[in-house]
């Protein structure tokens, strides 16, 4: 059985902070209720249990100012507030066309969750940034698959990850530091995560 987010979330930042301090005092505590209700407005759709349930507990990480975070989201990302959230949907938004096949009026979608497509859908959410034009995005279409983490780049469109909701990323975070932390061998030719002299993660 999946631990509850809250769980997952303790164990990530227990081990970060014996391990990767860097990037513990990076993240940043849970901020005002009211961004994420800002943020759902403005996206007109409701977002997943599991990411209220993040939010509730952190407010993600500075991802314009602090250079001394790494990544703490698998391979090269950073965990995005409610408020930088809501900031990049409405520049994506405004900025980019959504995926014809897809997006109607009133956030109608033609496609289901987890479905390819491009250069934009109004029904993805970005909760994490690599600071070069590409996120990780929930997709909060219908379908067996609502939830899903989908990765999204500028030129490539959206498509699918192996993760299908933030429960199922934040369990790997967690497996895969534990699996650092006590040096135990990963499966299927994962690699180990790094730890800077100055304490940042970073992921292979």
């Amino acid at each position: 059985m999946t631990a509850p987010v809250n769980q997952l979330w303790q164990q990530i930042t227990t081990l970060l902070q014996e391990h990767a301090p860097a990037t513990s005092r990076a993240i940043r505590p849970a901020g005002p209720a009211e961004e994420i209700r800002g943020l759902e407005r403005v996206v007109g759709l409701p977002l997943p249990t599991d990411l209220l349930g993040w939010w509730s507990l952190t407010d993600g990480v500075d991802d314009r100012h602090d250079q001394q975070a790494g990544t703490l989201v698998p391979n090269r990302f950073v965990p995005l507030s409610p408020t930088r959230a809501r900031e990049e949907y409405q520049r994506l938004s405004e900025s980019t066309a959504t995926d014809p096949t897809c997006c109607g009026s009133d956030q109608t979608h033609q496609n289901q969750a987890g479905d390819d497509g491009g250069p934009f859908c109004s029904a993805l959410v970005p909760i994490s940034t690599d600071g070069t034009g590409a996120a990780l995005c929930v997709d909060l279409r219908n379908g067996d698959d609502h939830g899903m983490i989908m990765i999204m780049a500028p030129g490539d469109g959206f498509s699918a990850t192996h993760w299908g909701s933030v429960t199922d990323m934040l369990t790997e975070i967690a497996e895969r530091l534990d699996s650092y932390a006590h040096g135990t061998e990963l499966p299927y030719g994962e690699k180990h995560p790094t730890v800077t002299t100055e304490g940042m993660l970073h992921w292979p």
